[in-house]
């Protein structure tokens, strides 16, 4: 319908004259009112028509009234027309045909996802205040990327309440000291564009991984990934590892269609149908190996300015906007742990704060936590979160459990540059040889304990020390259940449904 906008603008004032309903009206009337031309008119009236949006039924003679009958709201044809874009993907499409008229496309977002909820059951909405990045998941750093990964894809294991389960694969064993591993995987799993799952494609992005610059200090000790028969993955190590099944359940360890370039393709509970800078949607999988979910999609929107009216100042999953919610607190997730972020500064304890260069994470309780710390005047370098290549003094940042407390703490150990501090070559050495005995451990209950001792060593060294823990709580619609807060500060959208009573 050529600039459906400015047509939409001219059909509400033409609305607002004569609708709803029917009037008589004429030509120049309209044009007068429009500020068209005669001409102009009958164009429109023909466009406006076969929209389904008037009906227009001319009298013959000069001074004779037509019959103009308005059909349809006009915020109600505007609301169509952004629900065939929204369906196709043409997101900028959505936000520039919500504001006709001068109107606020971030409140009237929220009417129109409240207004399409109606007619497409089983929709989850995600209101969010930033633009999301790259979805890879050997490349995401960021907490809600790493959990939409998780949402997408699969991997060998997955970790819940603290005990290693099976995924892809359904079996594994080691050999004597656990330098080799061996996960028998499933037969029949299928990508979400249809391609049967292979061990080779397992084989290949753990190979990835253990060569990716992010995570390399992580997963450097393993030597090689290959097939044996019989669907078996083989995974040779340069060291002992009692907890390597463990680490392969963390979102850089998924499992995804390393041929596709164009979006995220993985096996999981959901596939990944729309990711744009505006809009990401995903679509229930049916051939989900755990289970088909009952949410039909889950759409995330996202508008910067929600960030500065507090509606993202949490978590939250919605069925409309806005919406009465209940708040969901980590407290009550696990028996066994309560899932949080963690923040703390990391420093060379010989060097003061008023002497030190810091990089400070570009999240907002990091930067307000350098101001509390900081000399005054002193200033830092914003880092992007994750990023601990540094070559400065210190740094103020943060880590999250991810479902899996143990292995995010190793995981930021193995990754964070120690020897970027400048620390004596006797506490570089504790740091080392403490992890490759956790490592080293087969008991996890020892292992733990060990990470723990670890951890209280690097606080009372003044190396690592731990400012704040914030426990996560998420905003949840009324009428969603089924949702328990996890260590992302999300929770499994797979595990979600809607009471429409």
């Amino acid at each position: 319908m050529g600039n459906f906008k400015r047509k939409l603008e001219l059909y509400e004032k033409i609305f607002q004259a004569f609708g709803p309903g029917v009037s008589h009206c004429q030509v120049n009337q309209l044009a007068a009112l429009l500020h068209v031309s005669e001409r102009h008119v009958q164009t429109l009236l023909k466009a406006m028509t076969a929209q389904g949006w008037i009906e227009w039924q001319a009298s013959s003679g000069r001074r004779k009234k037509a019959r103009l009958t308005c059909l349809v709201e006009p915020i109600e044809a505007c609301y169509r027309y952004a629900q065939i874009q929204a369906e196709a993907g043409n997101i900028e499409q959505v936000f520039n045909t919500l504001s006709f008229n001068g109107r606020n496309s971030g409140s009237e977002l929220q009417a129109f996802l409240s207004s399409t909820n109606q007619s497409v059951q089983n929709v989850a909405y995600i209101p969010f205040h930033r633009e999301l990045e790259e979805l890879h998941p050997q490349r995401v750093l960021r907490r809600t990327e790493r959990f939409l990964v998780m949402q997408i894809c699969q991997r060998l294991t997955f970790v819940q309440h603290d005990k290693v389960c099976g995924d892809l694969a359904y079996h594994w064993q080691h050999n004597h000291d656990a330098t080799q591993w061996r996960f028998q995987v499933r037969n029949g799993v299928q990508f979400h564009n249809g391609r049967t799952l292979e061990p080779q494609d397992i084989a290949h992005c753990l190979n990835l991984l253990s060569q990716s610059q992010k995570w390399h200090r992580c997963y450097q000790h393993i030597e090689e990934v290959s097939v044996s028969e019989g669907n078996v993955i083989v995974v040779n190590l340069n060291q002992p590892d009692w907890h390597l099944p463990r680490a392969l359940s963390r979102a850089e360890a998924s499992i995804f269609e390393y041929a596709s370039t164009e979006r995220l393709i993985g096996s999981g509970a959901f596939s990944l149908e729309i990711f744009s800078s505006k809009m990401l949607r995903l679509s229930r999988n049916s051939a989900y190996s755990h289970g088909t979910p009952v949410l039909n999609r889950v759409e995330l929107w996202v508008y910067p300015e929600w960030a500065q009216s507090k509606a993202c100042a949490q978590n939250q999953i919605c069925v409309k906007l806005p919406e009465k919610t209940v708040t969901v607190s980590g407290d009550g997730y696990s028996s066994q742990q309560n899932f949080s972020s963690t923040f703390f500064k990391v420093q060379n304890p010989a060097l003061s704060n008023a002497l030190c260069e810091f990089n400070v994470e570009d999240t907002s309780e990091c930067q307000a936590l350098f101001k509390q710390l900081s000399a005054p005047g002193q200033n830092c370098v914003s880092v992007e979160y994750g990023h601990y290549l540094t070559d400065k003094d210190a740094s103020v940042c943060s880590i999250i459990d991810e479902n899996n407390t143990f292995a995010s703490w190793l995981s930021f150990f193995h990754r964070f540059p120690f020897e970027n501090l400048r620390l004596p070559v006797e506490m570089l050495d504790i740091i080392e040889q403490s992890l490759a005995s956790i490592r080293q451990e087969p008991n996890f209950e020892l292992a733990t304990d060990e990470l723990l001792a670890l951890r209280d060593w690097l606080n009372d060294s003044g190396i690592v020390v731990e400012l704040k823990q914030e426990v996560f709580n998420l905003h949840v619609s009324e009428k969603i259940h089924g949702a328990e807060v996890n260590g992302f500060g999300w929770c499994d959208l797979d595990k979600l449904w809607i009471n429409h009573l």
